[in-house]
C-alpha cells in the first residue's frame, strides 16, 4: 500500500514538473517576426525574433554613415568593393562567398542554399555570382546579387519557393526590364524588395523605411514590391 502511495506521489511530481517546464517554455515564445533593414546598396540586414541575423552583401561604409553592425552570417554574391566587405560587420560571422558558396550548408541552426547564376545568353560575359536562400520564423528568403540575366528554370528549381525576393538595385547592369520581368514570373515572390528605380508594371508598388518588420500572416497573396529608402 506505502509503495502505491509513493509512487502516485511521485507520477504527481513529475506531472507538475512537466506542466512548469511547458509553461516556462510558452513564457518565452513571442511573435516570430523578422525585421529587415536596408543598409546601403544591396546590403541588407534580416534578424529573426531569436536575434540570429543574416547580412547580405556588405559594402564599404567610408562614403556613408553607416557604423559597423554586428551579425551571424554574411552572404556575399559576387566579388565587389560595394558587395563584399567584411568589415562593415562586427562579432565573429561565418562567411559565405564565391564558389565556395554553393550548394546546401547549415550555418548557425539555419539552412543556406547558395545557387550560381548563369546566362540564357552564350555570349554574354558575366561575373560569379551567387544567390542565397534560407528561412526564418516561416518566412523564405532569396537573394539575388548582381544576376546579368533572367533567373533560368532549373535555377528557379534549386531556388524552390520564395517569400521575399531581394532585387539590390535591380540587379546587375545587364538586368534589364524583360529579364526582370521574366525573373520574378518563373520565382514568383510574395515580396520583392528592390532599390532600383525599374518599372514593375502590374504589382503593386509600397515605399517603405529602411526597416520594417514582416510575419509570416503579412505576405500579401499577390506579389507586392516594397521599395525602403533611407530616413
Amino acid at each position: 500500500m506505502y509503495r502505491s502511495i509513493y509512487l502516485f506521489i511521485a507520477v504527481l511530481t513529475l506531472a507538475g514538473c512537466w506542466s512548469r517546464h511547458r509553461d516556462n517554455q510558452s513564457a518565452y515564445l513571442g511573435p516570430r517576426e523578422v525585421t529587415i533593414e536596408w543598409l546601403g546598396h544591396g546590403c541588407f540586414r534580416v534578424t529573426s525574433s531569436i536575434g540570429l541575423t543574416i547580412i547580405t552583401d556588405p559594402f564599404d561604409p567610408h562614403a556613408t554613415k553607416v557604423a559597423t553592425v554586428p551579425a551571424d552570417i554574411i552572404l556575399i554574391t559576387h566579388e565587389d568593393p560595394n558587395a563584399n566587405f567584411t568589415d562593415l560587420v562586427s562579432g565573429s560571422p561565418i562567411i559565405f562567398r564565391s564558389s565556395m558558396a554553393g550548394g546546401v550548408n547549415r550555418a548557425s541552426g539555419v539552412l543556406i542554399r547558395g545557387i550560381q547564376t548563369s546566362s540564357e545568353n552564350l555570349v554574354m560575359p558575366t561575373q560569379l555570382n551567387v544567390a542565397y536562400t534560407w528561412s526564418m520564423d516561416g518566412i523564405r528568403f532569396c537573394t539575388l546579387g548582381a544576376i546579368e540575366d533572367a533567373v533560368t528554370p532549373s535555377e528557379a528549381l534549386n531556388i524552390g519557393r520564395v517569400d521575399v525576393l531581394f532585387i539590390p538595385e535591380g540587379g546587375g547592369k545587364n538586368f534589364n526590364e524583360e529579364k526582370r520581368r521574366l525573373t520574378i514570373d518563373r520565382l514568383r515572390p510574395r515580396i520583392i524588395v528592390s532599390t532600383g528605380q525599374g518599372s514593375y508594371r502590374q504589382v503593386n508598388v509600397v515605399h517603405v523605411g529602411n526597416r520594417f518588420t514582416l510575419t509570416v500572416s503579412q505576405l500579401p497573396a499577390t506579389t507586392t514590391v516594397f521599395v525602403p529608402s533611407m530616413r
